[in-house]
């Protein structure tokens, strides 16, 4: 992995799980809306979170075995990948980032975090369908179209 690809994802994973959530639950607080602090469901976000960045790294790592690349666009796999999770969903990654701010909605309490995870699931799904599926679709061709076929989107 080339540094500026290391550095982007760096930036990218430090931004969508790190910063944004964190002034997400500071604009809660200075907005007075609800959180609550109740351990079982802290402990049930520990987990989700830390099997989301476990997950996230299998998942990376078989971007660099199985693809000869990474998942960030400045060095994409050269090779579609079709192991592990990518076997039951198309966008396993996608999912993981989802069930760490999941953990993270349940660790924090904020309210405003439920609303950052649906815009982010928006987001990720306009992105997905009019701009990465098209382009796996050019670079991958009949290969990627009947994956479609065989695997959803998203469970």
């Amino acid at each position: 992995m080339k540094l500026r690809t290391a550095l982007l994802a760096l930036l990218l994973g430090t931004l969508i799980w790190i910063v944004f959530p964190y002034l997400v639950i500071k604009l809660n607080q200075f907005l007075g809306l609800p959180s609550w602090q109740f351990w079982p469901l802290q402990v049930l976000g520990w987990i989700l979170i830390i099997c989301g960045i476990t997950v996230f790294a299998h998942l990376t790592l078989l971007f660099k075995v199985f693809g000869e690349g990474t998942p960030v666009p400045t060095e994409p796999p050269q090779k579609f990948v079709l192991e592990s999770l990518y076997q039951r969903t198309r966008n396993p990654m996608y999912l993981c980032y989802f069930i760490i701010i999941l953990g993270e909605w349940l660790v924090f309490g904020s309210v405003l975090l439920i609303v950052y995870l649906a815009l982010f699931w928006l987001k990720v799904n306009l992105f997905v369908v009019f701009w990465e599926e098209p382009g796996l679709r050019k670079r991958f061709g009949k290969e990627y179209v009947d994956y479609c076929r065989r695997v959803p989107r998203w469970f």
